[in-house]
């Protein structure tokens, strides 16, 4: 038994809003595609949260 993917854009973040008949291979597909990136490293994000932080701070005086 095959299973058909569905062809449209799929909302990831609000899966159950949308066609009930989202398949495993539609998951598969979005994993892979997730697991390509981009990426940043731990320290990059720490210091784009550390600047937002302070920026944000800042705005609120």
């Amino acid at each position: 038994m095959s299973t058909k993917t569905v062809k449209k854009k799929i909302e990831w973040t609000k899966p159950a809003d949308q066609n009930p008949e989202i398949t495993i291979d539609d998951f598969k597909n979005m994993v892979k595609e997730a697991e390509k990136g981009p990426f940043i490293s731990m320290s990059q994000y720490k210091k784009n949260r550390k600047e937002w932080r302070e920026k944000l701070l800042k705005e609120q005086k």
